[in-house]
């Protein structure tokens, strides 16, 4: 999705509340918030501060998630919680992620070939187990020396 098509659509969310509930929590008029995130507006334009304010009030990261597809990346948020026991915990699940993947890889792969179906269930998976990997990455990141209570 294109990053201004995704700071429309997540704008005028009715479960969001609407522009005219966001444009008010951002201390803007509902007009100016509409024109900033509309595709064929020429004259306004969303500052990155304004869709980091965006994405926080409505905790919807489409966004971001739009602007690292186009650069190629991927977006996840990440729990940092450091015990031993948590980082334990997250890299088993980082292998069962991994798993998840070859289980719907064989199952994609036992016709020949991959569909778009197929290709989505696949991509969800991958997105998971990096999800995991980096939250792994970032725990024990938390945990080493010096920087755990």
């Amino acid at each position: 999705m294109d990053v201004i098509d995704a700071a429309h659509k997540t704008v005028h969310n009715p479960s969001h509340g609407g522009s005219t509930a966001i444009a008010a929590r951002m201390g803007m008029s509902n007009t100016v918030l509409n024109n900033k995130v509309s595709p064929t507006c020429n004259t306004h334009h969303l500052r990155l501060d304004e869709a980091v304010t965006i994405m926080e009030y409505t905790g919807d990261t489409s966004i971001i998630q739009a602007m690292a597809h186009r650069l190629g990346g991927v977006f996840c948020t990440v729990e940092g919680e450091a015990t031993q026991a948590s980082i334990l915990m997250t890299a088993l699940s980082t292998s069962a992620c991994q798993g998840d993947v070859m289980s719907e890889m064989h199952k994609a792969l036992e016709d020949g070939r991959i569909d778009c179906n197929e290709r989505d269930a696949l991509q969800t998976k991958i997105q998971d187990t990096m999800k995991m990997l980096r939250t792994l990455s970032v725990q024990i990141t938390n945990h080493c020396e010096g920087n755990h209570a």
